[in-house]
């Protein structure tokens, strides 16, 4: 749901007659030419005053006393015109009506925070004291600023009853009226449809559209102004003048001034409406009489412009008839209704009368009222009267509470000199306090004084120990670094050993390949598995030469170099940080892994001169068998498997 925009005043939405707002009341009221703390420009305004009381006796009674009177506030109704003229109302009120028209408000505006009327007093006559009455009417004063100060109370149709708004703007009309009747009856009407009544917020916008032209007339040229002032001093608009000016009071003429002035409005803003462009207006003020007389060829921009404007003067024609003829009607309205209430005055008239006779009553009754309220006052004094028996009663109470406050107090003086004895008691401990804080002021300046030798003294020292604290920090920057290289070389040491190992394993590997299984044992005898001992020796000779070629890696490999970081460099940052690498390992790392290769490669090379050994043996072997065989070929197996262990197990 889309919110309404935020009122503000003046801003063409008043409810209100002629569209008037409430402003604050101006400091000094002085007639027509008073100055209101606001721009007049802006539209109309109303403002509200209480200058003053006046109190209306019964008859019989003499104004001197306030006995059975009623007292009545003088309400200044202030209004002020778009001109800045200034017109005033007065409107009578009881203080009862105040308090109604709080309760109306409150009522039709509960979720507002309406402001509280000056209270009414119950049982406090306020009639018969000046300066109360004063009093209550500078409250009622600042209570109707503060509810007006509300934009939708000021315009609300509550306040506007009350105030009679109504009579108030006929006031102020029979006023101007009177004051510039010289100035309508001239040719010039240039301020006349500023001043129309306004009784509805349809009308209100028309005015102020109005005002605008106004003002818009005053700096054009002669012809414009003669075409809006031919326009103003029609027939219908000096009919409706005439209406207003002899029923100034009536809501229909200010309907009918408010139509009037909305067609007049339309004319003047349809000859100088803004939206068209200049050069269109210059066409039509110098081509007006050839386009009456003859053909003009124009360009297509002129020419659709001129249509645009046709077409709109067209259209406002239109409206206009459409408004006149409403007009009519609503004259013909007004006629009938300007009979009807030459018939309602009659008629009232004759109410009067009754309602004569009828107040004479009402005043009868209220007399009697007024005596049934004196016995009801006897009645009252007679409830005051008891009201003070019990007030006596509590001034009694009251005055036996004092003296037994009294006595206590007596009782309470005794208590005090315990408590003073007590406070002498109190400054004593606290002079041996004090005594004791000087002996200790004393004692803690000697300390003071040895406190400032000490301090001297590690100022001193302190120098020496920022050397010491900087040869240990070099120092410690030295192991730092000795530390690094030591880590490195394990590192490099460790990779070296890796690779040491899987060196050894592969040449292992190679090694356990290179053996020759040329024997098979079967029933306890040694038998050769292949078929000749010639391919046999073939695969010895074989071995022989890949053992040889290991023995040759296994000896590079012992020669290899052992970790990157040389010892010179190790030894020396040893040195510098005043350690060895001795004192750091027990050992030099470098001197192990090289034992720990060489002895890995010597193992490695008796192993391959093992494996050689025992290939010549098998080759030594297998020459024997094969000369055996050649001699005894009947000889028994267990004799040959004899010899072939022997040279064997030798």
């Amino acid at each position: 749901m889309q919110r309404s925009p935020p009122k503000h005043r003046h801003d063409g939405t008043s409810p209100l007659p002629l569209g008037m707002d409430w402003s604050p009341p101006p400091k000094r009221w002085e007639g027509r030419n008073t100055i209101w703390p606001h721009n007049h420009q802006t539209g109309w305004s109303y403002c509200v005053m209480i200058p003053s009381w006046i109190v209306q006796a019964d008859p019989g009674v003499s104004n001197d006393t306030f006995l059975k009177s009623v007292v009545f506030y003088r309400i200044h109704v202030g209004i002020q015109s778009p001109e800045g003229v200034s017109s005033s109302h007065g409107v009578l009120k009881r203080f009862s009506d105040f308090l109604n028209l709080y309760a109306s408000v409150k009522k039709t505006f509960p979720k507002k925070d309406i402001p509280a009327a000056p209270p009414k007093h119950a049982l406090l006559r306020i009639n018969s004291n000046r300066q109360l009455l004063e009093e209550r009417r500078r409250g009622l004063e600042e209570w109707m600023g503060r509810l007006l100060s509300d934009i939708d109370v000021s315009r609300s149709a509550l306040v506007a009853a009350f105030l009679e708004l109504e009579a108030a703007v006929r006031s102020s009309f029979q006023e101007w009226n009177q004051s510039t009747s010289d100035v309508i009856a001239g040719p010039s009407s240039s301020g006349m449809f500023a001043d129309f009544p306004r009784l509805d917020s349809t009308s209100q916008s028309v005015v102020s559209d109005l005002g605008s032209d106004i003002a818009f007339d005053e700096s054009t040229d002669t012809g414009d102004s003669n075409i809006i002032q031919s326009s103003k001093q029609s027939p219908i608009i000096t009919h409706v003048r005439k209406a207003s000016s002899e029923s100034v009071g009536s809501d229909a003429s200010s309907l009918r001034g408010s139509e009037a002035a909305s067609v007049t409005g339309f004319i003047s803003n349809s000859i100088l409406d803004g939206s068209h462009d200049n050069d269109v207006s210059s066409f039509m003020d110098t081509s007006c009489e050839t386009l009456n007389e003859a053909q003009v060829i124009l360009p297509m921009d002129q020419k659709n412009k001129l249509f645009r404007l046709l077409l709109t003067l067209q259209r406002r024609v239109l409206t206009g008839k459409t408004d006149m003829e409403d007009l009519i009607a609503r004259l013909n309205q007004e006629t009938a209704v300007k009979e009807y209430l030459n018939t309602k005055v009659k008629d009232l008239e004759v109410e009067l009368e009754v309602t004569k006779q009828k107040s004479k009553e009402t005043l009868e009754q209220a007399i009697m009222l007024e005596r049934e309220r004196v016995t009801q006052m006897q009645w009252d004094m007679d409830e005051l009267r008891r009201k003070c028996s019990e007030m006596e009663s509590k001034l009694k109470f009251e005055q036996n509470e004092k003296t037994r406050v009294e006595s206590e107090n007596t009782s309470a003086s005794g208590e005090k000199e315990l408590l003073v004895q007590e406070l002498e008691a109190k400054n004593e401990e606290l002079d041996s306090v004090k005594r004791h804080l000087e002996e200790v002021e004393k004692k803690s300046k000697s300390d003071i004084k040895v406190l400032v030798k000490e301090v001297k003294n590690l100022r001193s020292s302190q120098a020496e120990l920022k050397k010491i604290a900087n040869r240990y920090s070099e120092e410690k920057t030295e192991l730092q670094r000795a530390l690094q290289i030591e880590r490195q070389r394990w590192k490099d040491t460790s990779l070296s050993q890796k690779k040491l190992l899987h060196e050894c394993k592969i040449l292992r590997d190679r090694l356990q390949e290179c053996g020759v299984n040329l024997f098979s044992e079967e029933d306890d005898k040694l038998i050769i598995a292949n078929s000749s001992v010639g391919d046999a020796l073939d695969l010895l000779a074989t071995s022989d030469n890949r053992i040889g070629l290991l023995l040759a890696e296994a000896q590079l490999l012992a020669r290899e170099d052992g970790p990157t970081i040389s010892d010179t460099d190790y030894n020396s940052s040893t040195k510098s940080a005043g350690l060895n690498t001795a004192s750091m390992n027990g050992t030099n790392a470098n001197i192990s892994e090289e034992e720990i290769r060489k002895a890995v490669t010597d193992l490695f090379i008796d192993n391959a001169q093992l494996r050689k050994e025992l290939n010549s043996i098998t080759r030594y072997a297998l020459r024997l068998v094969a000369k055996s065989s050649d001699r005894e070929e009947i000889e028994e197996a267990p004799q040959r498997k004899t010899v072939l262990n022997r040279f064997l197990s030798s």
